[in-house]
């Protein structure tokens, strides 16, 4: 199918961009290449339209509150100001604009996934600020009820230097702990290992982010190359369906699945949790995440 060959092109070439700076001496121009492709590649998949920055400052516009810069970022087109300097193209967003962040990383460790991690906390943390005096929803979290979508973030490498699951969901547990729910990341992704996402353990549903604290995490593990990719895009497009701006009248977006028999890999639960009971039977995210076939 088109859209299957689609992907394994595209995880081809975020394999190719990985190998082919890896040549490059300064590390800065590796990750400005990496981060570029990751860019272009996301940019593909999101169907709701979005203006996709690569290396944006996340800046309130009325303090001057930093939040820091951000590697990949999906913004709303239609919230002002999205301040670019002439000089060098940077780009400043206010976080009311900003839908989803994402840190890329080229091989990871525990060190480096702190960073990142602390990084994508800032900005999903960040006030969004409403842009008229309405209100038009209720979003749950840890503390409350908000009247605002928080930002999304997450993180997005190249590689890992564990290629084990368990190893990996440790170093996310532990800096997760002790930590409120909403600064976790929604998930991270590892092309050549697997993407790690949270899950209610009573159903063993996947959940688009974490509101309770009780959430778990898993992890679809890669089987194939493509894998990561399809798994990641499928979530950015669920967290889209909800993209809006605060104080703008809300629409819900469509449901936007993956065709049946694409795979996102092998679903992998931590000790005590089971798959939902009626999942069909090819582990595609969706299949999991709403518990119906």
């Amino acid at each position: 199918m088109d859209i299957l060959d689609g992907f394994v092109r595209d995880a081809m070439l975020l394999d190719k961009a990985f190998k082919d700076t890896s040549a490059l001496r300064h590390p800065t121009d590796q990750g400005n290449e990496r981060e570029y492709a990751v860019r272009q590649v996301v940019g593909k998949y999101i169907q709701r339209r979005a203006v996709i920055y690569k290396r944006a400052g996340v800046e309130d516009s009325d303090t001057g509150t930093w939040f820091r810069q951000q590697d990949v970022v999906l913004a709303d087109p239609c919230v002002k100001p999205h301040r670019t300097l002439k000089d060098d193209g940077r780009v400043y967003i206010d976080p009311s604009a900003v839908h989803t962040a994402v840190e890329v990383k080229s091989v990871l460790d525990g060190g480096v996934l702190d960073t990142a991690m602390q990084s994508i906390a800032d900005v999903q943390t960040a006030p969004r600020r409403r842009q008229a005096d309405v209100h038009h929803l209720r979003f749950p979290t840890s503390t409350g009820q908000v009247d605002h979508i928080p930002t999304s973030g997450g993180v997005f490498a190249y590689s890992s230097k564990s290629k084990r699951v368990k190893t990996v969901t440790r170093w996310i547990e532990a800096w997760c702990r002790d930590r409120v729910p909403e600064e976790w990341p929604k998930f991270v992704t590892i092309a050549d290992l697997g993407h790690f996402m949270w899950c209610d353990p009573q159903s063993g549903n996947c959940v688009p982010w974490p509101t309770t604290g009780t959430e778990v995490l898993m992890c679809f593990q890669a089987t194939r190359a493509h894998h990561p990719l399809v798994a990641l895009s499928t979530h950015l497009n669920h967290l889209a369906r909800l993209w809006w701006v605060p104080g703008t009248e809300f629409r819900l977006g469509g449901a936007v699945g993956i065709p049946h028999g694409l795979r996102v890999g092998e679903p992998v639960y931590p000790a005590g949790v089971t798959a939902p009971r009626n999942t069909c039977n090819h582990p595609c995210l969706d299949c999991q995440r709403f518990g119906s076939p």
